[in-house]
């Protein structure tokens, strides 16, 4: 099996390859001002020769560009890396050792270490439910590249970065393959290390953070689970948001966003 590195950015340079600690075949979509579209090789550490696919694009959004990075992928097994992440040297090794120990698997998340503030990850290998789906990060996610030839599901583009519609595109990538009823399993092996980190669509729980929440739930997960959904983050999250916004302003925005047809 081969790997690809699918790089999301915008306004960079080749050399994010480099500070991505990029070991393998890698593809970046560089949103920037240019159309380009520029094919080189490097060695890696280890003396390989690896190809790079570096695009520039004047397009927008998060979901575009990891769109473009999968219809212009070649290996067998695809891993999704942000422009703030240092990938570790051994990550092609834990995530072909995973995949033969999960031979079936068509997704593997993995861990990640985070610098500006603890991210806690479950010690266990598991296979991969609901629960587990919705607190999926991008960056944790790999998955077979033949799960996009045979069911052709790509990521949401009226979700993500550059949408204004807040984050969730990720979950439900993942969750459209789970209803198809591909094995997706969870190995607790680090992969990467996320910089400081600032998100392009959260700024604290005000009324848009809560819309958009509400909004993504629906979309996500459908009328009924969504609704459930937003019932959990009510109760679930209260010690994370109250002392920002009380019980009933958070619903009533989150039930504001589910209803949102946009």
């Amino acid at each position: 099996m081969t790997l690809n590195i699918l790089i999301s950015c915008m306004h960079q340079d080749k050399s994010i390859i480099e500070r991505s600690n990029v070991q393998s075949d890698v593809v970046v979509i560089n949103q920037c001002n240019e159309n380009k579209r520029e094919e080189f090789k490097f060695l890696n550490k280890n003396g390989r020769e690896c190809k790079a696919l570096f695009i520039s694009t004047t397009e927008r959004g998060l979901s575009r560009s990891r769109n473009m990075a999968l219809r212009n992928a070649w290996g067998d097994i695809c891993l999704i890396c942000d422009d703030d992440e240092t990938l570790y040297d051994d990550c092609e090794e834990k995530i072909m050792r995973a995949y033969e120990e999960y031979p079936e698997a068509g997704v593997i998340a993995f861990a990640f270490y985070r610098i500006d503030k603890p991210a806690y990850f479950s010690d266990k290998h598991k296979k991969m439910g609901l629960k587990e789906i919705m607190k999926t990060a991008s960056i944790q996610i790999t998955f077979k590249r033949s799960l996009i030839d045979e069911y052709a599901i790509f990521f949401d583009e009226k979700m993500g970065s550059g949408t204004g519609n807040g984050g969730g595109e990720e979950n439900k990538f993942l969750y459209d393959y789970f209803k198809k009823g591909v094995p997706m399993y969870y190995v607790p092996f680090y992969i990467t290390t996320l910089d400081n980190h600032e998100s392009m669509w959260r700024n604290g729980f005000t009324e848009e953070y809560f819309r958009n929440w509400g909004w993504a739930s629906r979309r996500i997960l459908g009328p009924w689970l969504g609704a459930a959904y937003i019932a959990y983050i009510l109760l679930r999250h209260y010690n994370n948001y109250s002392a920002e916004s009380s019980f009933w302003n958070a619903m009533k925005n989150l039930s504001k966003g589910f209803l949102e047809n946009r």
